[in-house]
């Protein structure tokens, strides 16, 4: 008798094993079926948001190219506007070369060791205001700006030198590149693209840009190359300049 209760004693102990293995088991695939949806489901929301922001960076970079190349763009464009008195200021002429050359906007160098035309300086960042109420708006959208030398028909980059003595013998910025970066962000996922364009510049011109640009020369401070006083009545060489962006393409 006692052999047999002894025997289910050590059955009951054996099924309560067999059952706490099957209830992990159990609990082992619900959470594994738990963490494929979560993974299926933050790979698709992760989609979402990446196509989310490349159209919208897409999207932006056409509207900023059309604006910038658009025959209208001295009327209609502010951001024209705002690169027509702020890229390549002529620099103070008693300053050494290198000195203070640029110092509002300074170009961008990337082998630069001054600490003066490095993306600290040179890069400008222009953040787009959010409406939550837009289906499908990036969390964050940025616009950076800056701009490089110009590329001689060798293909090297032309000197600060060069340039330097350029504006200062009444030349023109021509041949300047001006890069437009957008970065979209949403929650882990960015996209960005790069777009280039370089200055063409027409002389000679008896208005060029001075008629559209004549509230903003009234208003606005730029420094040296288009000074605040300037006389619109009698402009001069440089506000008779007529700016053109031109793409280039991606960088």
């Amino acid at each position: 008798m006692d052999r047999k209760n002894k025997s289910k004693l050590n059955n009951k102990g054996a099924a309560m094993v067999l059952t706490i293995i099957i209830m992990a088991i159990l609990i082992v695939f619900v959470f594994s079926l738990i963490l494929v949806s979560y993974n299926l489901y933050a790979s698709q929301n992760k989609n979402l948001s990446s196509a989310r922001n490349a159209e919208a960076v897409n999207s932006l970079s056409l509207a900023i190219n059309d604006e910038l190349t658009d025959e209208d763009a001295s009327s209609n464009s502010g951001i024209w506007k705002f690169l027509r008195t702020n890229v390549a200021y002529t620099p103070d002429p008693n300053d050494a070369v290198g000195v203070n050359d640029w110092e509002d906007w300074p170009y961008y160098d990337a082998n630069d060791t001054t600490g003066k035309h490095n993306e600290e300086k040179a890069f400008k960042y222009f953040e787009m205001d959010n409406n939550p109420h837009i289906d499908g708006m990036p969390a964050d959208v940025k616009v950076c700006m800056y701009w490089t030398l110009p590329i001689k028909s060798d293909g090297s980059e032309e000197t600060a030198q060069n340039l330097f003595n350029t504006l200062n013998n009444g030349g023109s910025p021509k041949g300047v590149r001006l890069h437009v970066r957008i970065i979209a962000t949403t929650a882990s996922q960015v996209y960005e693209t790069e777009d280039v364009y370089k200055l063409s510049v027409k002389k000679n011109n008896t208005t060029g840009d001075m008629v559209n640009l004549k509230n903003v020369f009234k208003n606005y401070d730029v420094a040296d190359h288009y000074p605040d006083d300037a006389d619109v009545s009698n402009p001069s060489d440089d506000m008779k300049e007529k700016w053109i962006w031109k793409y280039v393409g991606k960088q």
